[in-house]
């Protein structure tokens, strides 16, 4: 802008980091996830009537997310080549939402795993570039925020998902698989704001001559420090159904297990805003720090809970930790990423978290089914704090941007 230009005026309804394009993609984000959540907190009574245990459980999510996470690192190294991100958001989130409701047709635990893993197959194409035309977006002094209110708007419609489902519950019955057939409707309203609402800029594609020196399969420089305690951290961070298969055991109805996520959820909304605030002003690495002590206190106190209030009371705290480190954390991998690699940088962090998910839910899982919870909820308590640790043995890098 030159100095005869006069400076843009914002709505006074909405801050100026909060512009169209990052409503429109919260807005997505809402309605993915309310079908998402719909079905969520019901999963583990779903496959403990199916006849599973606390394996099956585990590998609802850790396969889920090892199938996401390899093809975030393909997606986002294939969206970097060919300069675009919209194709990439709008595949990922309408392949999410035809196979979603897939849930209410599962005969057998394994094709509740199934359905999961393919629902998180539109999550590994869209997730890079999702965050990079959120970090396109963003500016370095906004970076945080951004994140932050995608990932409220996340949290909101998993909070609202459950509610949904209770009323379908009641209307139908408690009729498990009709209730998950529902989950259709939101993933078709994204869809469409996909294609009305978000806008992309063209990236210059980089040429193949180049790519040979500076886009290999290897994680950018400046992103591979942090990866390494992200992946720590991950091995300790198992599914989030464990702690609602712990509430379920202590004797939680299906309607309050619902209630219970969507309070989890809303408590995940004030710390996602919270989040984004702080990383901004205390840094990313500081924020995530927080987060990570968070969730190792928590784990530690639901690994000793006996009482379902008590349990109840812990589960809602959890929500704190997911606005703490989720969206700083792409904040930091935004920091450090080159312009070129955006989407791949952003691919990095997913094939990172999503590869430990399989792993931590397998060895959660084990450890329950031998040990008891008291063991898994421990050993994830503890490997959280050795990430911690090994986060602040990363040297400081220079931003990006």
């Amino acid at each position: 802008m030159n100095g005869s230009s006069s400076p843009r005026l914002e709505p006074w309804y909405r801050p100026a980091w909060l512009t169209r394009q990052v409503l429109a993609l919260g807005l997505v984000a809402l309605l993915t996830d309310m079908g998402t959540e719909m079905g969520m907190p019901l999963l583990p009574a779903l496959i403990a009537g199916l006849g599973g245990g606390a394996v099956a459980v585990g590998l609802v999510d850790g396969l889920a997310d090892a199938v996401a996470a390899l093809l975030q690192a393909f997606a986002g190294r294939w969206s970097d080549r060919s300069g675009r991100r919209k194709p990439f958001v709008l595949g990922g989130y309408s392949l999410s939402g035809l196979v979603r409701p897939l849930f209410g047709l599962a005969a057998a635990p394994w094709q509740v795993v199934a359905v999961r893993a393919a629902d998180r197959v539109g999550k590994g194409l869209r997730k890079p570039s999702t965050s990079a035309l959120l970090d396109q977006a963003s500016s370095p002094a906004t970076r945080g925020r951004v994140f932050g209110f995608y990932d409220a708007m996340d949290n909101a419609g998993q909070m609202l998902g459950p509610l949904v489902a209770i009323g379908l519950l009641a209307l139908l019955a408690q009729d498990l698989h009709k209730v998950l057939l529902f989950a259709v409707l939101p993933g078709a309203l994204a869809a469409l704001v996909i294609l009305a609402l978000v806008k992309e800029q063209r990236q210059r594609p980089v040429p193949a001559a180049e790519e040979a020196l500076r886009l290999g399969w290897a994680p950018p420089r400046a992103v591979l420090p942090v990866l390494l305690p992200i992946a720590v951290f991950s091995l300790g961070n198992a599914s989030d159904l464990f702690l609602l298969m712990k509430v379920h055991r202590a004797g939680a109805p299906l309607w309050g297990q619902a209630l219970l996520w969507a309070g989890y959820s809303f408590f995940k909304i004030l710390s996602a805003l919270l989040g984004g605030w702080l990383a901004d002003r205390l840094g990313p690495r500081v924020t995530i720090s927080l987060g990570w002590a968070f969730y190792a206190a928590i784990y530690a106190a639901f690994a000793w809970a006996g009482t379902l209030a008590g349990m109840s009371a812990l589960f809602l705290a959890y929500g704190l930790f997911h606005g703490l480190s989720e969206g700083p954390l792409k904040a930091l991998v935004g920091s450090l990423a080159p312009e070129a690699r955006r989407s791949s940088s952003f691919g990095w962090l997913g094939l990172t978290t999503g590869l430990a998910a399989l792993p931590a839910g397998l060895l959660f899982g084990w450890l329950w089914g031998s040990h008891g919870p008291g063991a898994a909820f421990g050993s994830g308590a503890a490997l959280a704090l050795l990430g911690l640790a090994l986060l602040w043995l990363v040297p400081r890098a220079r931003q990006a941007g």
